[in-house]
């Protein structure tokens, strides 16, 4: 917990160090090392914090594709809400426990669907690039101009900007992503 503290009040992933954290829980940095290996557990126990956070129970008996919706704006929000901790992880192996369950109940999931075999991975990681790549990602604060300023040059953009409430821009982009994906889902179950 006080790991995740530290990503989620800072900026990047170097906030996070030993002497960091040994600090936030008021000990010396080498006692710490009595409890954990290195910053890389450090890491394995903030990822299972998270994922601890993500509702399974939408995938666990199932089908409906509504049920597949609810796994995946809880997904988000669960990354969301740490976005720093969240760059990190998306880069990191997926060989720990933790995350296996996670994607071994989409993969149910999806096989409880009659999905073949070779289209659930492509299909999860579709699943993964829409979730992760919004949480990690905040596609509207990249815009920090008015879109006046974007008009004399990408007046199209700037014709985008003045029509939408830009908070509303990485939801609305999130929910057409995750119908693609849903509609993808639904043409390739088999009748």
């Amino acid at each position: 917990m006080a790991a995740l503290g530290i990503l989620d009040g800072s900026t990047d992933a170097t906030a996070l160090t030993m002497r960091a954290l040994a600090a936030r829980l008021g000990v010396q940095a080498p006692s710490l090392y009595a409890h954990i290996d290195g910053i890389d557990d450090v890491l394995d126990l903030v990822h299972e914090l998270i994922n601890s956070s993500i509702d399974l129970s939408p995938l666990l008996e199932g089908t409906d594709l509504e049920d597949l919706r609810a796994f995946g704006r809880n997904y988000r929000d669960s990354y969301r809400r740490h976005r720093v901790a969240a760059t990190i992880i998306s880069a990191r192996s997926l060989n720990q426990d933790h995350a296996l369950r996670v994607y071994e109940a989409i993969a149910a999931f999806l096989a409880r669907r009659g999905l073949p075999d070779n289209q659930i991975m492509p299909l999860m990681a579709m699943l993964d690039s829409v979730v992760l790549g919004s949480a990690v990602e905040p596609f509207a604060d990249g815009f920090v101009e008015t879109a006046r300023t974007y008009g004399r040059q990408y007046p199209t953009i700037a014709a985008g900007l003045r029509s939408t409430r830009r908070k509303t821009i990485d939801d609305a982009g999130f929910e057409l992503g995750l119908d693609a994906f849903l509609a993808t889902v639904e043409r390739l179950t088999p009748q």
